[in-house]
């Protein structure tokens, strides 16, 4: 009777432990990015590492927050991990961003690092210019950011220009 409890007991702390450990890196890729487009930056930035936050914040100082969670109830967009890689403590997941929208479907790598047994979704500059994010400085209805492409001809138009 005490073995059949034991044992009952030690795969019950087992579960809670696997289910609060924060699962692989596409549970929190996932759960990023759903928070994120949600508009929920708060939750988004549990799964993310220090400069993803400030990234974050950022995007929320410049209105981002409303336009993503306009931009998912509009489109339904629908996210899936289709291909993970896993290289000690850094994974690369390419994600399947789907909307009910005309728009073609599209395949985004998202970074991630394991920090303190967490996987962390690290986003940079860089990283989001190339997932398609950049869109964002266009439309924040903020006339000190808003730009069209033509008001830059190249990427590095845009660095030289930005920086003062």
């Amino acid at each position: 009777m005490k073995k059949s409890i034991l044992k009952t007991f030690l795969v019950s702390c087992f579960l809670v432990l696997t289910a609060c450990g924060g699962g692989g890196p596409e549970i929190a890729t996932i759960n990023f990015l759903e928070s994120m487009y949600s508009g929920d930056f708060e939750t988004a930035k549990q799964y993310a590492t220090t400069d993803t936050k400030s990234m974050l914040t950022m995007l929320e100082s410049f209105g981002a927050k409303d336009q993503f969670a306009d931009k998912m109830k509009e489109s339904e967009m629908e996210f899936e991990v289709i291909e993970t890689k896993i290289d000690g403590d850094t994974a690369v997941c390419k994600v399947k961003m789907s909307s009910s929208e005309d728009e073609k479907d599209q395949d985004m790598p998202i970074s991630l690092v394991k920090k303190d047994g967490e996987w962390l979704v690290d986003m940079n500059k860089e990283s989001m210019n190339k997932e398609g994010m950049n869109d964002l400085d266009k439309e924040t209805g903020n006339p000190d950011t808003d730009y069209d492409d033509e008001d830059y001809e190249d990427e590095d138009d845009y660095e030289e220009d930005d920086v003062e």
